[in-house]
């Protein structure tokens, strides 16, 4: 009898060891399968952000001049330049999505204006350039009856892209949309700070603050409003991506 009970316990006890080490290997195998995947997954990005710096390295940038620099921190003098801009209504990533559409319509002679372009043998279209630039537009408060009342309307945005500087306002092509429009500008100095996260308002406005800030610091007069920009394409992961507050300084 205690032979038969000792031969169930060895039994038992082999059968546990055989389960516990089929499980064993299961999870290795499971663990080199999780351990392959994020190289595959961390190559993936890293092509991507390689792809996407050597698009934006081949892309034209506006020119400036630095004059001061401090961490993160830059104050430039940029070069005169002609941008197409159009105002539209939304939240920064609504707007951002529908200004680039439509500016992206008029540089590309997409839509309405390759109508415009049917008469010619090469349609004149544009080189893109980099950064997209977002500049929140103040809210004008309409006056509303009775005085308790309070109106209320979406956020307003201008987003413009910088046309290569071959162009002049007279050799840039026109724009079918009338929302879409040209115009040059001056030469300016902005203060500016580099930052990588998500592109949303609370980002934005934390950068902006400390942007004012450090013009404080150097005893700089703002001279226009805030302006966002982005460098790089949705397809680059928000961490990794370039983008910078602009703010012009007196």
């Amino acid at each position: 009898m205690g032979i038969l009970v000792n031969h169930k316990i060895q039994k038992t006890t082999i059968e546990y060891f055989m389960v516990n080490s089929l499980n064993t290997v299961s999870n290795a195998r499971r663990c080199v399968a999780r351990m392959l995947a994020i190289p595959a997954v961390f190559l993936a990005a890293m092509l991507t952000v390689v792809s996407a710096q050597a698009q934006l390295f081949s892309l034209e940038q506006p020119k400036f001049q630095l004059l001061d620099k401090e961490a993160d921190f830059e104050l430039r003098r940029y070069s005169p330049m002609i941008v197409a801009e159009v105002t539209v209504q939304g939240d920064l990533t609504k707007a951002g999505k529908e200004g680039s559409r439509l500016v992206k319509q008029y540089i590309f002679r997409e839509g309405a204006n390759a109508s415009l372009d049917q008469e010619k043998q090469a349609p004149d279209k544009i080189s893109m350039t980099v950064p997209v630039t977002l500049e929140k537009v103040p809210e004008k408060i309409s006056m509303t009856l009775p005085v308790t009342m309070e109106a209320q309307s979406p956020s307003t945005y201008r987003l413009h892209f910088v046309m290569p500087s071959s162009y002049t306002l007279d050799t840039l092509p026109k724009s079918a949309d009338p929302r879409v429009t040209t115009r040059a500008i001056p030469e300016q100095k902005f203060a500016s700070v580099r930052f990588s996260k998500f592109s949303t308002e609370a980002n934005v406005a934390e950068q902006t603050v400390m942007l004012r800030s450090w013009m404080d610091k150097k005893g700089l007069v703002p001279n226009g409003l805030p302006q966002f920009a982005r460098y790089d394409p949705p397809s680059v992961p928000p961490l990794l991506r370039r983008s910078e507050i602009l703010i012009p300084v007196q």
